[in-house]
């Protein structure tokens, strides 16, 4: 019994043997290389100073031996700023790393860049170099760009003084922008705020956005890696706040700004329609898990721009006087899900409370992926008033829209009406939608029948769209851009 207990853990151990030999055997050929899950590691661009997101790298040994390295290290010894973390092992240098036949380990690569000195993005560049036993190096690029950015923490412009953010290098910004009531915020052409997570800009007094054709205003979040290696985190809503222009502020002016990626756009609280509240020309909104635009009894006129992407409503406004004059208003969010909100939104009627409404649109785009796009609650005559003693003055002047409310065509002169039943998919009038990559291009396909059919009454006023291309007269396209 002895002799067979003895045997059987002899070929036992002959077997454990056998087969650590077998993992642990490494190779010092020279034939044999790493492979990696990148060949250049790139990071976007990155703010001087704030540390940048993680990048994982998987390190390959796709060879049926094991391969020893003597070293990885950064080739700048740390200088330039990035920083590596080697299956588990922090560098510059890690030094003896085994990787098992046909296995991998797992690399981890930071970056917090100096100051450049510059207004421009600086390229920086680094290597790893791996230093395999047998005498092989190898290398792995990696590679961002560096930008200055003033960095404002909580910033207020106080009552009576005028602050001006420039285009010179980016501003990136925690907590929120307040502006005081009777303090104006004026934001030069060119100009980028990079707003961080909740931070909002928050207007009391006086707001503008001087943008210019060809230097236009980015107002975004801080994030500046990616959800995923297609989608960067500047094409998602939710980034940061929003712009709320409260009862006290009015005159504000937007120009040539590109607002995008937030929880809302903008909100406007009431100030009446004896006053102009907002202006905006030549802007795209767009993008946010919120409303577009908001506003409940102001003056706003609205020409030019984009408003579309919106979690709830692109626009929703409630009583108060508005004019929108070449826009595109387009309801083509799909971030997670399907927008819960309309491409157009109105009411006259607010917490039983009525209001006064005066909405009218002219030579503009109104759509969307639903079958119908445009939502109105009319006062019903309730709180001691009749409905006909509050005004609803809804007029669409050749416009494209996408409704099949019955009995609104009261309220649509020439207009083209998009109520192709069971069609719930207008991406046909634009030549990019893409709700995969978050791309959109909104000039007008060359099918769209919207295209050449915008009357010329604006031309003398907005003789170009909001890109700058000129609008000739008999030939003008629906919408705010111009083919």
């Amino acid at each position: 019994m002895k002799k067979e207990i003895t045997y059987i853990l002899s070929i036992v151990l002959s077997v454990m043997m056998l087969s650590c030999n077998d993992t642990e055997t490494f190779s010092t050929n020279k034939a044999l290389r790493l492979t990696f899950s990148e060949d250049t590691v790139s990071f976007d661009t990155v703010i001087s100073t704030i540390p940048s997101s993680t990048k994982r790298v998987l390190v390959f040994n796709n060879n049926n031996d094991g391969i020893r390295l003597t070293s990885v290290r950064l080739a700048s010894g740390g200088e330039s700023g990035f920083r590596i973390n080697v299956n588990g092992s922090k560098g510059p240098v890690v030094n003896n790393l085994e990787i098992l036949k046909n296995d991998s380990i797992f690399m981890f690569v930071e970056l917090t860049t100096d100051l450049t000195n510059s207004t421009e993005p600086v390229l920086i560049r680094d290597s790893i170099m791996f230093m395999l036993e047998s005498g092989v190096e190898q290398k792995l690029i990696l590679e961002a760009h560096g930008q200055d950015a003033i960095i404002l923490h909580a910033p207020v412009c106080k009552k009576g003084e005028v602050m001006t953010l420039t285009g010179d290098k980016p501003y990136l910004i925690y907590d929120s922008l307040v502006v005081d009531s009777n303090a104006t915020l004026n934001i030069e052409a060119g100009a980028t705020l990079m707003l961080h997570s909740g931070a909002s800009i928050l207007v009391h007094g006086m707001l503008n956005i001087n943008g210019e054709e060809g230097k236009m205003v980015t107002i975004r979040g801080d994030r500046t890696d990616r959800m995923f290696t297609y989608l960067p985190y500047d094409r998602i809503d939710a980034q940061w706040g929003g712009i709320r222009l409260y009862g006290s502020s009015k005159g504000n002016t937007i120009r040539y700004a590109d607002i995008h990626g937030g929880n809302y756009g903008i909100i406007c609280d009431s100030t009446g329609v004896d006053y102009s509240k907002l202006d905006i020309h030549n802007s795209i909104i767009t993008n946010v898990c919120g409303h577009g635009l908001q506003a409940v009894s102001c003056k706003i006129n609205v020409f030019n721009s984009i408003i579309s992407n919106a979690r709830q409503d692109c626009v929703n406004v409630t009583g108060g006087e508005y004019n929108f004059i070449h826009c595109t208003i387009a309801q083509f969010y799909a971030i997670g899900a399907l927008s819960d909100g309309n491409a157009l939104r109105l009411s006259n009627v607010k917490d039983l409370d009525p209001y006064d409404l005066s909405f009218h649109v002219d030579n503009s785009i109104v759509t969307g992926f639903a079958s119908d796009e445009i939502f109105a609650n009319r006062f019903n005559g309730n709180n001691e008033k009749s409905k006909d003693e509050v005004l609803f003055d809804l007029v669409f002047h050749n416009c494209l829209v996408t409704t099949d409310t019955i009995g609104a065509g009261r309220y649509f002169e020439d207009c083209i009406i998009d109520d192709v039943k069971g069609d719930i998919n207008r991406k046909k009038h634009f030549k990019r939608i893409d709700t995969h990559d978050f791309l959109f291009d909104y000039h007008l396909d060359s099918l769209s029948t919207a295209r050449a059919k915008a009357t010329s009454d604006y031309i003398r006023i907005l003789p170009k769209d909001m890109l700058g291309t000129e609008r000739k007269n008999g030939n003008v396209d629906i919408g705010a851009l111009q083919n």
